[in-house]
């Protein structure tokens, strides 16, 4: 009989993520979806006349939910609390993954954090040559163990609370919850991109050394002249791909060779750039190519605002770049459902309250994959 009532949620939260704009599993194709948000409470919850207090069956279909656990919940919950819960994570999910601001490509490495300590970046410097060695007259020798540098950061939290009222349910404003849990979505991606790219866009300490990340007296990684369609233009990016060529490991001194695997430009630069990445017709163009045969490496974002302003990243299997830590390894936003407590009382102060919370950092592991031109007249 359990399994029975197992099944029949199963079927109802697909009609419900149908309503909700959320793809299912092939075997609930011919599910049909429900009509309107007050259908699906009515469905599932047996609580015709909406007084907040489901039938026995309804009662069944909710433990029959909770058994499912595809929603962490702050309480127990009745079965419409938690199924329209689970269809707005599972939209709010979608929507998160729908944009794509390339944050992706600034990371090098990811860390799963147990808690909200500080946490520390190592970065151990490189060694020089390797010495000849005769053993017969002369012992191996040791090491001569490089420096550290270190970086220290601690997760950040982001969420907030959406409340679904009772009146909302019984008005059947369902355009009024789908937009807003899309657009919670969007804004948790776009939260989390920003975040990444706000330590280039910004130009953050690194903290190793305790200098901006882009900047010339050390770092070597800072231009100041945008990129123009024409032989100046060409020479501008040949400039800057030498300087992170010549980038030299910590302590050894020697060169690292990086080459830029991506470049960032804002919208205005977009077609220069896709240009300077074209073969051209009349004369060779060097670069042609060099960030994919369809730009699918130059990453354009309304995160980038200066007009001027543009750079490059290198390969994140060639050097650190950020780091990126998220509490127990969660890339993703968690939903959770807050209704009331007491068994049977669904609509006590006649709302269910759903919380998102995302708990992210990054932190600039090394400044040398990155190079920046900081163009004066920007805006």
């Amino acid at each position: 009989m359990y399994l029975g009532w197992l099944e029949e949620s199963e079927k109802l939260q697909a009609a419900l993520d149908k309503l909700m704009g959320v793809d299912v599993d092939e075997k609930f194709r011919d599910v049909p979806a429900f009509r309107s948000l007050r259908g699906a409470y009515v469905a599932l919850t047996g609580d015709m006349e909406m007084r907040g207090i489901p039938s026995p069956a309804g009662v069944k279909l909710g433990e029959a939910f909770m058994e499912m656990m595809r929603l962490p919940a702050a309480y127990s919950s009745t079965s419409f609390s938690f199924a329209l819960g689970n269809s707005m994570y599972r939209r709010l999910i979608k929507e998160y993954k729908s944009v794509d601001y390339r944050e992706d490509a600034l990371i090098s490495y990811y860390r799963s954090a147990e808690n909200f300590k500080n946490m520390e970046i190592i970065q151990v410097g490189y060694l020089g040559d390797v010495p000849d060695i005769t053993p017969e007259t002369v012992d191996y020798q040791e090491i001569t163990m490089p420096t550290d540098v270190e970086a220290v950061y601690a997760i950040n939290q982001k969420g907030w609370i959406l409340t679904v009222t009772r009146r909302v349910i019984m008005n059947d404003d369902l355009k009024t919850v789908v937009q807003l849990v899309a657009k919670m979505g969007r804004a948790h991606r776009r939260t989390h991109a920003r975040r990444a790219w706000n330590k280039i866009i910004n130009n953050a300490s690194f903290d190793g050394d305790g200098l901006a990340l882009f900047e010339d007296t050390v770092h070597h990684n800072i231009g100041t002249v945008t990129l123009t369609n024409d032989a100046t233009g060409i020479a501008t990016l040949e400039n800057r791909l030498k300087a992170m060529y010549a980038q030299m490991e910590q302590d050894s001194g020697e060169g690292l060779a990086l080459e830029a695997k991506y470049e960032w430009v804002p919208r205005g630069l977009l077609d220069i750039a896709k240009a300077l990445n074209s073969p051209w017709v009349v004369s060779v163009n060097p670069h042609a190519g060099r960030f994919g045969a369809n730009h699918e490496r130059i990453i354009c974002s309304p995160l980038f605002v200066d007009t001027n302003d543009w750079g490059l990243i290198a390969d994140a299997a060639d050097v650190e770049l950020l780091e990126a830590a998220y509490i127990n390894g969660r890339r993703e936003p968690e939903f959770f459902v807050a209704d009331n407590p007491v068994v049977g009382q669904m609509f006590v102060a006649d709302k269910i309250q759903y919380k998102s919370r995302h708990e992210y950092e990054f932190e600039i592991a090394d400044y040398r994959g990155f190079d920046k031109s900081v163009v004066a007249g920007g805006t």
